[in-house]
């Protein structure tokens, strides 16, 4: 390789690392400002019971964030160890019956675009013959910033 090229790739490599710096920087402080105008999700806390049913489980997600929360995703540990993300279902009916693919993709899809307003709630179910073998304990809510929520079981 000539010397041009070392230079070349070497400055190129320096760009990406300041360029990424500050982008998380400027992140970092736009959030909160993003996150009054509700672009943003916030970061909680939430507040999640769980209702353990034959048939369902039935998730009470409360916001006591100071804005908007965005969910991402329901999260349990499968017998296997495994992270597994069952389906969340808008009522108890959809928990109770088998779920098609593309009815699947939709209610995931609901659940992604449905936030939280401030001191609100939303609820949520899930199948509970599909939870069988997983570790309830580990049943958790992630947010649109990964942040992991921890579910209260009664």
């Amino acid at each position: 390789m000539d010397p041009i090229t070392i230079i070349i790739i070497v400055a190129g490599l320096l760009f990406a690392g300041v360029a990424y710096f500050i982008e998380d920087a400027f992140d970092k402080m736009l959030n909160p400002i993003f996150r009054l105008v509700g672009l943003k999700s916030s970061t909680g806390p939430l507040e999640i019971i769980a209702e353990h049913n034959d048939q369902f489980i039935e998730l009470t997600i409360i916001n006591n964030g100071k804005g908007k929360a965005m969910l991402a995703a329901v999260q349990v540990v499968g017998e296997n160890g495994k992270k597994e993300f069952p389906v969340p279902c808008t009522s108890k009916i959809e928990a109770k019956e088998e779920v098609a693919e593309k009815k699947e993709k939709e209610l995931r899809k609901h659940f992604l675009s449905k936030k939280i307003d401030q001191g609100s709630q939303k609820k949520v179910y899930l199948n509970s013959a599909k939870l069988d073998g997983c570790d309830l304990k580990s049943l958790s809510v992630l947010d649109m910033d990964g942040k992991h929520w921890s579910v209260t079981i009664k």
